[in-house]
């Protein structure tokens, strides 16, 4: 008994993945290159920063345009399109070079980075 129990509590507590959403429309595939474009950008020069020896914390507060970019072009999506807030988005195009490219963007975690850096 005790040990059916534990597995039906097991199971019950499970994660639940998240449904990935399509980006099919050009105009959604669009805002999601839009926001992945900002945050590359961003992490870029972060990335940069710190390797040149700065600190995390201070690096991510060091480029207040390309922040308020990312949080503009995430704010936009999310207006757009609220049934992606905190769910994944997944796209698909064909670049120039002809090569299919394929991705993924997790709202859930860019919404909880842009909640919880603070810059002064």
């Amino acid at each position: 008994m005790t040990r059916f129990v534990l597995i039906l509590l097991a199971t019950l507590q499970a994660p639940v993945p998240l449904p990935t959403i399509e980006a099919k429309t050009p105009k959604d595939l669009a805002m999601v290159l839009s926001v992945n474009e900002a945050l590359s950008t961003l992490s870029q020069k972060v990335t940069a920063c710190v390797d040149a020896g700065r600190p995390v914390e201070s690096c991510r507060c060091s480029y207040p345009k390309e922040l308020t970019a990312l949080r503009t072009k995430y704010d936009d999506a999310i207006t757009a399109r609220p049934e992606w807030k905190d769910q994944l988005v997944s796209y698909q195009y064909v670049n120039k070079e002809g090569r299919n490219i394929s991705g993924t963007m997790v709202f859930q975690n860019l919404r909880r980075e842009l909640d919880t850096l603070k810059c002064s």
